[in-house]
């Protein structure tokens, strides 16, 4: 029996994914050979960096259309960018738990393991090129992250996030396979490209634009769009506040990265319906997010709120995929990365050992007690809410561009429109850091690594801001590339 294509494998391609797969297993060993948590996460640190020089060595060779399996697994730009993305935000999260996993008494060696097998599976979601390959990626990133949101054991909120979130996550991943069987069935195969050109010759559109639908939905769960991301709030607010840090970012960006290359490719030769449809979700979702994290008095909810709201900026990239949306969100999802990761590094922080002490008045005279960290988190909020200057900005700048091209001028506005709605709740934090005076003892506890991921972070969303041209410039080469051609 002959597999023509599917053998091929271009190690270069791959090299990031086998990296990140020796490192879970080699962390395990560790840990299970150490009473130390400290020394399985540098085992993992080490191996997310290495994975990350494969991947740069990669990005910059010039071989973007590169591909493994016969097309399944493709290392163009987008696809190595954002797993650029993935594996800065994992380090991150490494860097944030160094400290605060013997902090919080959650310091079992199982820990790193399961999240670099998570950023793993975001990597393979993020470099699909079918839907058989992004069904293992997902699930692959999905299930250690139920483990984790879990992790702070006899905790009740912790224990109740974690059941949540695996309840709705299967049911998510339960209506993405069926999308994918309804697809198959319309089109003959898994691969996008083969999908959209079935279609396009005349394939069963309305049977293919059920599955797309399905597989919207699916992911739609996993990237928290509206009205799927009912299980954020709660599952942002009981998991460990480390674990949030590396769930906000590589979770999202391994969802997102799915849904643009699916919805360059796949989505254009459907039914003109579910473009309307996914118009309407990313517009519920700004609305939806914006307000609600306005009423908020927890800086945790606040950003498990702020990070559903930037889900619908992402949205309107993904209405704009084949006008300059995929550089677009790929830029988004870069700054995202860094300043939000960054937002909840300087959470871990200021919560204290049992991951309590969220609320704005925990903040309060920050400014003055560690100027430092405020001056962090005032960035870090500033750039969130699109101050210029600073990476969110040029990111939104940049969907909002390519949704008016694509012609979604309401939609861009309802975006300008709500940004200024999310100013409110970015700047009381800054309000309640400087002009507040604190009732709370002074903040006592300082993490030398967690203080290196804040300036990797801070460093990355001011240079992202300032000089955002080359990175964006790398990015658009990458849009032809998508359908795997």
């Amino acid at each position: 029996m002959s597999f023509p294509g599917v053998l091929d494998i271009d190690w270069n391609v791959m090299a990031p994914a086998v990296a990140l797969l020796i490192t879970a297993i080699a962390a395990l060993v560790f840990g299970l050979s150490s009473r130390d948590s400290r020394g399985p996460a540098a085992v993992a640190l080490l191996g997310v960096l290495t994975a990350a020089i494969f991947t740069v060595a990669h990005l910059f060779s010039g071989n973007e259309g590169a591909a493994s399996f016969g097309l399944r697994y493709l290392g163009d730009v987008p696809a190595t960018a954002l797993t650029l993305v993935i594996l800065v935000g994992t380090a991150i999260a490494i860097l944030v738990s160094w400290d605060q996993l013997e902090r919080g008494g959650m310091g079992q060696p199982e820990y790193y393991p399961l999240m670099v097998l998570s950023a793993l599976g975001a990597v393979v979601m993020a470099s699909a090129g079918d839907l058989i390959t992004l069904i293992l990626g997902l699930e692959i990133m999905s299930l250690p992250a139920y483990a984790l949101s879990a992790w702070r054991t006899r905790d009740r909120q912790s224990e109740e996030a974690g059941m949540k979130y695996f309840l709705l996550g299967a049911f998510g991943s339960a209506m993405l396979i069926y999308g994918t069987a309804l697809l198959y069935g319309a089109s003959g195969s898994f691969v996008y490209g083969a999908v959209a050109a079935s279609l396009t010759g005349g394939g069963l559109t309305l049977l293919a634009t059920a599955g797309g639908a399905l597989v919207l939905a699916g992911l739609g769960f996993k990237a928290a769009l509206a009205p799927f991301h009912q299980w954020a709030p709660d599952v942002y607010t009981g998991a460990p506040t480390v674990v949030v840090t590396f769930m906000s970012v590589v979770i999202k960006v391994g969802a997102f990265a799915a849904l643009l290359r699916i919805a360059a490719t796949v989505f254009p030769a459907l039914q003109p319906w579910l473009l309307t449809a996914l118009a309407i979700i990313v517009a519920l979702t700004l609305v939806v997010g914006n307000l609600t994290a306005l009423m908020q008095r927890g800086v945790k909810r606040m950003l498990a709120y702020s990070s559903v709201a930037h889900a619908g900026y992402l949205g309107l990239a993904l209405l704009a995929a084949n006008h300059g949306g995929v550089a677009a969100a790929a830029f988004y999802l870069s700054v995202y990365a860094l300043m939000n990761a960054g937002a909840f590094a300087v959470l871990t922080l200021v919560m204290d050992a049992s991951d309590q002490g969220d609320d704005l008045e925990r903040f309060a005279g920050l400014g003055r007690t560690r100027p430092g960290l405020a001056a962090a988190m005032a960035v870090f909020m500033l750039s969130l809410g699109g101050i210029p200057l600073l990476g969110g900005f040029t990111g939104k700048v940049l969907v909002f561009q390519a949704a008016i091209d694509a012609g979604y001028v309401w939609l861009a506005v309802l975006g300008i429109a709500t940004s200024v709605v999310a100013l409110f709740y970015y700047f009381r934090v800054i309000a309640y850091m400087y002009f507040r005076e604190s009732s709370h003892a002074p903040h006592t506890f300082r993490s030398a690594p967690a203080r290196v991921a804040i300036v990797v972070a801070l460093a990355g969303t001011v240079l992202l801001g300032i000089l955002p041209g080359w990175w964006h410039t790398l990015l658009s080469v990458g849009p032809r590339f998508l359908a795997g051609n």
